[in-house]
């Protein structure tokens, strides 16, 4: 049996064993209990070692010990058998599919009202699915909307089809696949990873032909990026020895998203091993670059009352007390002062590609 297909089978078979616990509890007349790690901000720890956010040891209890939990306790036990159904018929489906393969009505007559209130319990109970068994939502082809794009000397196997991103790469990417048993890696020729925030930003590098002139792969998560593109990341720089730069807007969320890859996220912190490049560096941009680079005032954006609350809220993380984001984080709250990427356009539509960029890689030691 190929090794796929055993992995298949370990997935259905910790499903079901969550269910034979509940099962047995049950039998001998005693309240099932599910414990699902906790997820969040108190549950969420730095580790020095790793260099990445970690998940802690807290857990939430989910039982049907009470009218205000049973609803919980039934979504997930729900979800958990769609996703073995899903897995029995090796089918694939969205997390907004799995949304409405699972949609109801509960009640009678009188008082009817719908199993979710929202896709957003549809998708806790699908993280809490991945929780109870340590398998990642990939794994049982619950997938989203691509939204990562690649484009460069990489050579990508597809659901069989072998694609070549350096082909047309002037011109176009290629989407990053959701369902990452699709997905092979043939091979990478490049000799760098940049990655930056928006498609809309690496069409402009694209069409400057900074991937022939650099021998480089661009990169985008359109914005937050999603898992399938961080964990492209991870394996570009840790699998295949790559090193990996990221570029994104100056502002607090632009920074944000830039820490998704390098230290990963609250939300997310039980993945962070399959999700996170600790030696990817952020380069840019900086808000010093603002003035550094003379982005002219008129390209310059005001700062909101949410960015200068999330700012603060950063300089007081313990993953951000580093000198040099704290130099930085100050210079945005005194200046309260932000810009994006795009802004360089200001400069000409080829100083991003053709300077800007190029001088921080040298600055790095990349070029």
């Amino acid at each position: 049996m190929p090794a796929i297909d055993e992995r298949h089978q370990e997935v259905i078979k910790k499903i079901k064993l969550v269910m034979k616990d509940i099962s047995k509890n049950i039998t001998v007349e005693r309240m099932p209990v599910l414990d699902v790690p906790k997820i969040g901000y108190d549950n969420t720890i730095w580790s020095e070692e790793k260099r990445m956010l970690t998940i802690g040891s807290k857990k939430v209890q989910v039982s049907p010990d009470s009218i205000k939990k049973i609803p919980t306790f039934s979504q997930y036990l729900v979800m958990a058998n769609a996703v073995r159904k899903l897995l029995d018929e090796e089918m694939e489906s969205t997390i907004r599919g799995m949304y409405y393969a699972t949609l109801s009505t509960v009640g009678d007559d009188k008082i009817k009202q719908k199993f979710w209130n929202s896709q957003e319990n549809s998708d806790d109970a699908i993280k809490a699915v991945e929780l109870l068994t340590g398998v990642p939502r990939e794994e049982f082809s619950v997938t989203s909307k691509p939204k990562g794009m690649i484009s460069g000397p990489i050579t990508l196997r597809v659901g069989g089809d072998v694609i070549d991103c350096s082909l047309g790469s002037r011109a176009t990417s290629q989407l990053i696949p959701t369902n990452i048993r699709d997905l092979e890696i043939i091979d990478v020729k490049a000799d760098f990873i940049m990655v930056v925030e928006k498609d809309t930003v690496l069409n402009n590098i694209r069409k400057s032909g900074f991937i022939q002139k650099y021998n480089a792969i661009l990169l985008t998560g359109s914005g937050e990026p999603d898992r399938a593109t961080r964990m492209m990341v991870k394996t570009l720089n840790e699998v295949w020895k790559k090193p990996v730069v990221i570029f994104t807007d100056a502002d607090p969320w632009g920074l944000g998203i830039a820490l998704r890859y390098k230290i990963g996220s609250e939300s997310l912190s039980y993945d962070s091993d399959r999700l996170v490049t600790p030696d990817a560096k952020v380069l840019g941009m900086m808000f010093s670059d603002i003035y550094e680079y003379n982005i002219p005032e008129v390209a310059r954006l005001p700062a909101t009352e949410e960015d200068i609350s999330r700012a603060t809220d950063m300089k007081k993380k313990p993953w951000l007390n580093d000198k040099k984001w704290q130099k930085e984080l100050s210079l945005f709250l005194q200046r309260k002062e932000k810009c994006e990427l795009d802004a360089f356009f200001k400069h000409g539509f080829r100083y991003l590609a053709e300077t800007y960029i190029p001088e921080k890689l040298r600055h790095a030691g990349l070029l």
